[in-house]
């Protein structure tokens, strides 16, 4: 949708102002700037986060408890300050050990990382489908802001 009626002055003055503060890409660039500055490091794209389906409907009243932060939450696992096998070595170990406890949900902490780019942030959706622990898992979702918002996941335990 475009713009029809004319700037008035204010915008334009403001126009002015950061238009000079940006230059055009360079033909067949797609990126501004070029290179990355030696201290960064490129991380890839995640993979798009699909809800694992339950065999049954998680309903209504379960689907708005989660959504308003409202779950009961049985265990919390903080992954902070682990590299990525020592985190996925206790996500394992503490989601067999939730489900042989016949606990319900866990909270998983991960952290959001820079930017929201986090590595455990992104791997954990994975991590969830690896043999050992996904027959036990019925669903995962986005923990509510009260529990950690970007940075934490609810995951739900199958019964036994």
């Amino acid at each position: 949708m475009t713009n029809t009626r004319p700037p008035n002055p204010p915008d334009q003055d403001v126009w002015h102002r950061v238009s000079r503060t940006v230059s055009p890409l360079k033909k067949g660039s797609s990126k501004p700037g070029g290179a990355i500055p030696a201290g960064f490091m490129r991380v890839p794209t995640p993979k798009p986060v699909l809800r694992k389906p339950r065999h049954e409907p998680i309903g209504l009243r379960a689907d708005k408890k989660t959504r308003r932060g409202r779950v009961e939450i049985d265990i919390k696992l903080d992954l902070h300050d682990l590299t990525m096998p020592q985190a996925f070595e206790a996500l394992r170990r503490g989601i067999i050990r939730a489900y042989n406890q016949n606990f319900h949900c866990v909270l998983v902490i991960t952290g959001k990382g820079i930017r929201g780019q986090g590595v455990l942030r992104q791997n954990l959706p994975n991590w969830l489908g690896h043999p050992d622990i996904s027959p036990v898992i019925a669903e995962y979702a986005q923990a509510h802001i009260r529990h950690g918002g970007n940075g934490a996941w609810y995951i739900f335990l199958k019964t036994r």
